[in-house]
């Protein structure tokens, strides 16, 4: 009797436990980790941006606007005309909105009565309202490093035959192609040199190679450089030939040609 008593308590106190025991949790699968992509991550150079600039002739005004045949800007921006005031850009003529990357052929609709001979044509930020120009003010000048992006042209018709064109020369980012570079064009008033400066600090630095220039026009100028102590930027430059005729003398007599107080200088991008 004892013995039936025992086990029925044995048994009363195993499902008691039974039912005390907590529910067993069911079989769960680790969440799917997402993909993630490197923010920094490159698939090629198309990821950086390209410096900023400015490119543009010597034009006459048709119909009360100017055309800049060719912009790269970082960001959203405006191509402005400024007029000359002592050698330097002045007061704003006109100004066309541009957006980030390359843009060609931008007419730029300017106030013709206040024209100069020589212009600027200037790149600036949008950085205040979007879409509203606002200068002096948010809407400042763009810079690489220190220099202001811009170019000098003139105005053709301004100019009449009496007055020789101004120095002045366009080139275009480029590779090095077997040591030398190709500058697009250059005007000389007198014989000089086409002179290729690397940077430093944002400003032309050391010499890596030079050409005679004849007085006028030139074009596709190839100048041999040293193209181990090239950089990334490059600038071309025109410099006189004052000393020994057809002796490269910089520094020295063969100093850079200026035009007012700009020397007349351009830069451009190796890649």
């Amino acid at each position: 009797m004892k013995n039936k008593l025992a086990l029925s308590a044995l048994l009363a106190l195993t499902l008691l436990l039974a039912a005390c025991a907590p529910e067993a949790m069911p079989a769960t699968e680790a969440p799917a980790m997402e993909a993630t992509t490197d923010p920094y991550a490159s698939s090629g150079g198309d990821a950086m941006p390209t410096t900023a600039s400015v490119e543009i002739s010597d034009q006459a005004i048709e119909h009360g606007a100017v055309t800049v045949a060719k912009i790269n800007a970082a960001v959203d921006g405006w191509v402005v005309i400024h007029v000359e005031a002592d050698g330097k850009p002045g007061p704003v003529i006109g100004y066309a909105q541009v957006p980030a990357g390359e843009s060609k052929d931008v007419k730029v609709t300017i106030d013709e009565s206040r024209a100069t001979v020589k212009m600027f044509a200037m790149l600036h930020v949008d950085e205040g309202t979007k879409g509203t120009y606002e200068f002096p003010g948010a809407d400042a000048p763009v810079k690489d490093g220190d220099m202001i992006v811009m170019l000098a042209f003139n105005q053709v018709e301004a100019m009449g035959d009496s007055m020789p064109p101004m120095s002045s020369l366009t080139a275009n980012d480029q590779s090095i192609v077997d040591g030398t570079v190709t500058i697009a064009s250059a005007y000389m008033e007198v014989p000089g040199w086409m002179v290729i400066h690397t940077e430093a600090d944002g400003k032309p630095g050391p010499v890596i190679g030079y050409v005679q220039l004849p007085a006028g026009e030139s074009k596709d100028i190839k100048v041999t450089i040293d193209a181990s102590q090239s950089t990334p930027k490059l600038f071309a430059m025109l410099h006189v030939d004052a000393g020994v005729a057809g002796t490269y003398e910089f520094p020295g007599d063969d100093a850079p040609v200026k035009d007012g107080d700009m020397i007349v200088m351009v830069p451009f991008n190796t890649k």
